[in-house]
């Protein structure tokens, strides 16, 4: 191990250890972000599969430039805040009625988002003619299983499954309803599991976590923990069966691991955490035009239906440069191949700051609205070593549904008086 690996692995074991201080929010997003880039960093430079190179230094500025401007935009707006008054997580928990909803209006929200999940779902069904479990060509399925308007209704999993943790947290009676939205989320997330998909799983999970977390007093550090284990497990089972009869010793040769055979079972996580800066780093020397903006807001090109237009036209690779299977890049990728080393400096120091901005107004004047915002952009820079979902017209969808919905059901704002 290398001393790039020992500075990052030390910076995240120092972060993990904040996470026990008294009064410490463990969804801060500068520590989880911190967290997550420092470990990423230090496994990737242990160099552990002949597929990685040694970056040069116009790859290592590139790469740890976007993490960078991250933190000092968030730090921008945490100099703002630093003597204002904010809740404390206890209290939050304590008084998390200031927060509450219609619950009759959010049941109605609820059912009709799992009316039009179930349109969508059959229509899709239809339309390929089976399920991606079911079939015995399950990664070409996978890729199928989508049609044009209705298959943004799937993605309504997350606000389902979110949606009812907040009917099941703030609702002390109908159980009726409350066993109709625990059939409703649990339905929604099986059908979707079957198809193989995952990213919208964990972002159901993840949401459900962040509104306990910030609601309940059933969330701790080592549930957290727990979880993100449970999850991880979960993120492999579901890759195994995507691959099919997947052998670990061939996938640990195609990989070309650097270490004993008898460890081959580590290839695949480890893959996983190093091959995405890998690919971002290989394609800086390599990349040659830019494509100003097309991935970046890829939700306008989805909406407008001239997407693959575009990407047929210009012959667009959606991932060029590989030199294995794990086609992933990371969140700052999508910035770099837009607009260069500008974009990779500007979009991260102004996501940095706009996220930190609302996770103070949610401190500040907590709201279910900014809470559930909160959790989605929070769960984006969590994987933003692995992809970036802030473009995709599946995540602006959900941002742009949730907002409607908590429109609808007139959520109450706090009062002026705030503890600390």
């Amino acid at each position: 191990m290398n001393l790039i690996s020992y500075i990052s692995f030390a910076i995240s074991l120092f972060v993990l250890i904040t996470f026990f201080f008294k009064k410490s929010d463990v969804l801060s997003p500068v520590r989880i972000f911190v967290f997550i880039w420092a470990f990423v960093i230090g496994i990737t430079n242990l160099k552990l599969s002949y597929l990685q190179h040694e970056w040069q230094p116009i790859e290592w500025i590139n790469i740890l430039i976007g993490p960078v401007a991250f933190v000092v935009g968030a730090a921008i707006i945490y100099a703002l805040y630093v003597n204002q008054k904010i809740w404390v997580i206890d209290s939050l928990r304590v008084n998390r009625e200031i927060m509450k909803v219609d619950m009759d209006k959010l049941f109605k929200a609820i059912t009709l988002l799992f009316i039009l999940f179930m349109i969508g779902y059959i229509a899709i069904v239809i339309k390929v003619g089976t399920v991606p479990i079911l079939s015995s060509r399950p990664g070409k399925i996978r890729a199928m299983f989508s049609m044009f308007g209705v298959g943004l209704f799937l993605h309504n999993v997350v606000l389902i499954v979110f949606f009812s943790a907040i009917y099941f947290i703030y609702e002390k009676n109908n159980k009726a309803k409350k066993y109709w939205l625990g059939f409703f989320s649990f339905a929604s997330f099986m059908l979707y599991a079957i198809t193989l998909q995952r990213y919208q799983l964990f972002l159901s999970i993840f949401m459900v976590l962040v509104l306990l977390y910030y609601t309940t007093f059933r969330i701790k550090f080592r549930t957290m923990f727990i979880f993100s284990v449970i999850i991880i497990v979960f993120f492999l089972a579901v890759s195994s069966v995507r691959a099919g009869e997947l052998i670990v010793f061939v996938l640990y040769k195609f990989a070309k691991m650097k270490f004993s055979p008898k460890y081959a079972l580590f290839t695949e996580p480890y893959m996983y955490f190093a091959m995405n800066l890998e690919n971002f780093g290989r394609s800086i020397l390599r990349l040659e035009n830019f494509t100003y903006g097309y991935y970046t807001f890829d939700f306008i090109t989805a909406i407008t239906g001239i997407k693959h237009w575009i990407e047929k036209y210009f012959a667009l690779n959606e991932t060029p440069f590989l030199n294995s299977d794990f086609n992933t890049y990371s969140a700052m990728f999508n910035y770099y191949r837009d607009f260069g080393t500008i974009g990779v400096t500007l979009i991260p120091l102004i996501g940095g700051a706009a996220l930190n901005a609302l996770y103070y107004s949610f401190r500040k004047n907590p709201t279910l609205l900014k809470l559930a915002f909160f959790g989605m952009f929070l769960f984006g820079i969590a994987f933003s070593f692995f992809n970036s979902p802030f473009g995709f017209l599946w995540y602006v969808y959900n941002l742009a549904v949730i907002f409607f919905v908590f429109l609808y059901v007139k959520p109450n704002s706090l009062n002026d008086s705030k503890e600390k």
